[in-house]
């Protein structure tokens, strides 16, 4: 019975790996690069319900240089040439109601961790904390449906923060066919108007991003998978001037693959690497990815 209390946690807690990337570099010093939510990796929405409440904390990280952009026509041109690590720590508290028992909730709070050096630029700090819910539910035994909702809040450091009130909303899945699976998500970032003391306020674009993996389980511990991820940005807009921002609005197409090592119920290792192959108006996606959990 403990081995399948673990088993249910492991499955649960692959949820909350999706928000570990939500706009954290951005700020009026910092090029941003990357792509919402695309740290997650295989059976991430592999969820259960029916179980009992538990917590959970987690580190995640992923490290990316930038010696590579995309410019307003696509091509790629050299980049900033800056040299980005992001930890994440994450609470999360999974729970139920008894009214609803086939139905899966959590509540979690995740704080950003900031390095972005390169050549005249040394920036680090803690970032705009997110905090939110999720909910879903199985269609059938091999399948999962959920929505999850987040909140950014601007009050990380001054060199880091993004400094406007940002809401996340995604539609996630989750489909096992035998030793394959296939699981994604598909959502919408707004944001606030954004206030910076001595510029002019700006009316952040809204961001749509759609992120899929497929792993097969080919060993007993091993499950190697692949990954494609996508974002566009619409424009961002002077209040005072009521003008688009050029080279404001953006886009990427990434592509990776990685690994996915099952130690043992509680505990595995996602590892991956990911490459832009096709953008507008952003430094080039060349990002490793890794994280680890701890559940109680």
């Amino acid at each position: 019975m403990q081995n399948a209390t673990w088993g249910i946690r492991k499955n649960i807690i692959a949820v909350f790996t999706a928000i570990n990337f939500i706009f954290i570099a951005y700020s009026a010093h910092v090029d941003a690069s990357g792509i919402p939510l695309s740290v997650i990796g295989p059976h991430e929405y592999a969820l259960p319900v029916n179980y009992e409440s538990f917590n959970a904390v987690a580190q995640y990280s992923f490290v990316q240089t930038d010696n590579m952009a995309f410019d307003g026509s696509g091509k790629r041109v050299t980049g900033p040439g800056t040299f980005t690590a992001v930890g994440f720590t994450k609470y999360v508290r999974f729970f139920t109601f008894k009214s609803l028992p086939d139905v899966g909730f959590a509540w979690e709070f995740l704080e950003p961790e900031i390095s972005v050096q390169g050549p005249g630029l040394s920036t680090t700090g803690l970032g705009d904390p997110l905090t939110g819910l999720a909910v879903w539910m199985k269609p059938s035994k091999n399948s999962t449906l959920g929505l999850q909702s987040f909140l950014s809040i601007p009050v990380g450091a001054e060199a880091v923060s993004d400094k406007t009130w940002g809401s996340l909303t995604t539609i996630v899945g989750d489909v096992q066919l035998g030793d394959l699976n296939i699981d994604g998500q598909t959502g919408f970032i707004f944001k606030s108007a954004r206030h910076i003391t001595g510029a002019d306020d700006v009316n952040p674009g809204s961001t749509f991003h759609a992120n899929l993996r497929a792993g097969y389980r080919a060993h007993e511990y091993l499950e190697p998978f692949i990954a494609a991820d996508y974002q566009t940005t619409g424009s961002s807009n002077n209040e005072v001037t009521g003008k688009d921002i050029p080279g404001s609005a953006s886009n990427e197409l990434t592509v990776g693959g990685g690994l996915m090592i099952h130690f043992t119920n509680p505990m595995s290792l996602t590892m991956r690497y990911d490459y832009g192959v096709d953008g507008k108006n952003t430094p080039v996606t060349n990002a490793f990815y890794f994280k680890i959990a701890y559940i109680w």
